[in-house]
């Protein structure tokens, strides 16, 4: 049976649950959309299902704009995520902390000393960072499906940029397509400048031969100071054969610090556990005051979402 997802959340807010905390119902409601099945007229081929699931990301950003408490204001959401976005949002239980925690890692290296000035988004989506990040210096790339910018482009038509430049690389990462030599093609990529990888959103819909392929070609580009965030799943949890919009979670492992050093010789990994994150609605921030790393041995047959940063 289908579960409509606008409907679904409607029952579950007018519904009492006085015992059952609220990032746990959400992370309940996560777990009903992802493993129900989508109706005929939502299925979808492989790659217009990844292509929709950016739309869905979307449509949660909308959501929380409207907030008065809100983490972040997209101002391009509600265009980005079109009708079908807007009808079935991704939870904002992971899509409100994940893009805060990515907002905050950027604007942390682009500050810093040896400061990073460009910014690649791996799997972007329906990403608008370069028409809301107000940093003037960066230079961003976006990586994704040609049939997304093939939607996407039309919509940002006249809209202002608030970086310097923005990039797109249209790219299939699961045919084995190098989308590293169409980014070095790119006359403002440097890849003897610090950078910033976003692969938020990509990792879990990849094999792990895919996932070592992308992390390889991160680190053949990343010069020293570069950072790395991306959200991901352990090893067990692909077991539970989730589906987001018609697209299927491949892949997940418990030991990414030791497979980031290997495969791009990124060695100062921090892997939390995202449930420890919490949002501060008071102070409009995602706060770690109580977040906690875990280890391989923690992970093992265990089924967690992980926040992975990690820096050269």
């Amino acid at each position: 049976m289908f579960v409509d997802p606008p409907q679904l959340f409607a029952q579950l807010k007018r519904a009492p649950m006085p015992s059952l905390p609220r990032r746990a119902a959400q992370a309940f409601c996560a777990l009903i959309l992802w493993k129900s099945p989508m109706p005929r007229s939502y299925a979808l081929p492989e790659k217009a299902s990844h292509a929709f699931t950016a739309r869905m990301c979307a449509g949660s950003r909308f959501l929380e704009s409207q907030r008065s408490d809100a983490l972040f204001v997209d101002p391009l959401a509600s265009k980005l995520a079109g009708p079908q976005g807007l009808a079935q949002p991704m939870g904002d239980w992971i899509m409100v902390p994940r893009t805060r925690f990515g907002d905050d890692f950027v604007l942390h290296h682009y500050m810093k000393a040896r400061p990073c000035r460009q910014l690649v988004l791996l799997g972007a989506g329906m990403d608008a960072r370069a028409y809301r990040l107000r940093l003037p210096e960066l230079k961003v790339f976006e990586v994704d499906l040609p049939i997304l910018f093939q939607e996407k482009e039309p919509l940002l038509e006249g809209e202002t940029l608030t970086v310097q430049s923005r990039s797109v690389v249209p790219t299939d990462f699961s045919s084995g397509e190098d989308w590293s030599t169409k980014l070095q093609r790119d006359e403002h990529f440097d890849p003897t400048q610090p950078t910033v990888w976003l692969p938020e959103g990509l990792m879990m819909y990849l094999t792990d031969r895919e996932a070592t392929q992308t992390l390889r070609r991160i680190g053949a580009l990343s010069a020293p100071h570069s950072a790395l965030f991306f959200d991901a799943i352990s090893a067990s949890y692909v077991r539970q054969r989730i589906v987001v919009g018609g697209a299927p979670f491949l892949g997940g492992s418990d030991h990414y610090a030791e497979w980031l050093k290997e495969a791009a010789s990124f060695g100062r990994t921090q892997v939390w556990d995202f449930n420890s994150m919490r949002v501060d609605r008071w102070n409009q921030r995602l706060s770690k005051d109580w977040a906690r790393t875990v280890s391989p041995a923690e992970l093992y047959g265990r089924n967690v979402v992980l926040f992975v940063e990690s820096q050269i």
